[in-house]
């Protein structure tokens, strides 16, 4: 059985939602001075970001391996 890693899993996800136009996750550093900057911005909700977390792993395992 092909094992994936899954730093590699989360990291294809997050790139395959941002390509989809979706923010993976809330940046609370950035609320300094008052001002809110998620407008505009859409975010996943925990059944969609397990959905990119599968559809990773798929496209993970389908790339070709080194023998």
């Amino acid at each position: 059985m092909v094992r994936i890693d899954e730093a590699a899993v989360l990291s294809h996800g997050k790139t395959l939602a941002a390509q989809d136009g979706f923010t993976w996750e809330i940046d609370f550093s950035v609320l300094r001075g008052g001002r809110t900057p998620f407008r505009g911005l859409h975010f996943l909700s925990e059944a969609r970001r397990q959905g990119y977390l599968a559809r990773a792993r798929v496209e993970l395992l389908e790339e070709p391996r080194d023998a």
